[in-house]
């Protein structure tokens, strides 16, 4: 669609437009961020002094045991007492074990229960950015922008010299052809000299769209790559979506929870896989209690936290897959905003340059601010959220 010199709002919004209306929730997305990160740390650092102050108790009374039975001699242990010691020893020793596994079990729990958090989400932030790639109409404006043929002062002219060659009956340039922004340009300067009239006027006609035709001319390529490279990070964002999809239906595969992402969300059904994690780790603690005696029990327990913690894996590689992409998007933005500031005639064209590509440029400068508050936040760079989830904690 054409637009004049000082077309239509709804059409400023170009490329940048798609990533500050999906970072409307910067904040709110820093806080959940930081909650996750808080809240794991808060209940990684409960478990662990829970079960650790248990297990130094039991190390204390293994030690206690132990002095004992140094102190025993060879006739000492065909005593009644004796026997005694080496029963609790190993009662404590099989008690340690459990608690060992029950701890590392829970706290795999944790991570994997924030997991589900961090899904969630990371999901809502790739949404956000796939509706904005698929329902703003950016694409055609930015490329209009460098087509001398979308500005009405340039059309106008471009008839004038349309109509002098007519009357001399002077070769015209083909309607396919018009639509091509450097054909378009030179044709009107060639038009312009062959056309009829005095020299003042050709000088007049020329000088009234120089200016359109050095900007359309020289940025053309630059708005071809800006348009194109947004294009591949949709794409991108896209195949995102895709991978966190998948990530979602092998990370709750272990716990028995098949609904898929999309269906979970519009259903709001996170409470049943909270409800289907609970499960599955009372069968881990009863597996745990059973594994004493009983070794099919015992696989079961180690096949079970060995699950939990693949998937959590699992989610840490996307979270690498996603940190990659946002540090990809905003260093693209950072090119485009390096493009539109190299315009070298910016300057002496200035009343004559749309004022759209003023608001491209600033809201360019705002979408590299806003894209980074939004999506590259410092919980996922400094690594902290990660670190927690592979189990290390300060």
């Amino acid at each position: 669609m054409i637009f004049n010199q000082h077309f239509p709002k709804k059409g400023l919004a170009l490329v940048c437009l798609i990533l500050i209306s999906c970072s409307a929730y910067s904040i709110t997305d820093s806080l959940d961020f930081e909650r996750i990160t808080e809240e794991l740390k808060f209940g990684t650092n409960s478990l662990l002094n829970k079960y650790q102050s248990e297990i130094m108790a039991f190390g204390e009374d293994l030690t206690l045991l132990n002095r004992k039975l140094y102190a025993l001699d060879e006739n000492d242990f065909s005593k009644k007492e004796s026997f005694q010691i080496l029963l609790s020893k190993m009662k404590i020793q099989e008690e340690l074990a459990l608690k060992k596994r029950t701890l590392q079990f829970k706290l795999n729990k944790a991570r994997y229960r924030k997991g589900l958090d961090l899904i969630k989400i990371m999901y809502e932030k790739i949404l956000g950015l796939d509706h904005h790639f698929h329902t703003l109409q950016t694409y055609q404006n930015i490329l209009e922008l460098s087509n001398p043929n979308s500005y009405p002062d340039f059309q106008q002219k471009n008839e004038a010299i349309h109509q002098r060659l007519k009357k001399k009956n002077i070769f015209q340039l083909p309607t396919l052809l018009q639509n091509n922004p450097y054909l378009s340009a030179t044709f009107s300067i060639v038009g312009s000299m062959l056309s009829g009239g005095e020299i003042e006027e050709k000088e007049k006609d020329l000088n009234d769209i120089a200016c359109i035709l050095d900007f359309t001319v020289q940025m053309h390529s630059d708005f071809n790559l800006i348009y194109y490279e947004t294009s591949f990070l949709k794409e991108s964002n896209t195949n995102l979506k895709e991978e966190c999809i998948r990530l979602f239906k092998d990370y709750c595969k272990i716990i028995d929870y098949n609904m898929t992402l999309d269906n979970c969300r519009e259903e709001d059904d996170w409470e049943t896989v909270f409800e289907r994690l609970d499960l599955y780790i009372e069968t881990l603690e009863t597996a745990a209690l059973e594994s004493m005696e009983d070794p099919n029990a015992q696989k079961s327990l180690t096949k079970g936290i060995a699950n939990l913690e693949f998937s959590i894996h699992r989610l840490l590689d996307f979270l690498d897959q996603y940190c990659l992409f946002i540090t990809q998007g905003e260093r693209y933005y950072q090119k485009f905003e390096v493009i539109v500031a190299n315009y070298q005639n910016e300057e002496h064209c200035a009343t004559q340059l749309p004022h759209q590509f003023d608001i491209l440029k600033r809201d360019i400068s705002l979408s590299i601010e806003k894209f980074d508050e939004a999506y590259n936040l410092s919980e996922l760079k400094g690594s902290k959220l990660k670190d927690l989830l592979f189990g290390q904690v300060e």
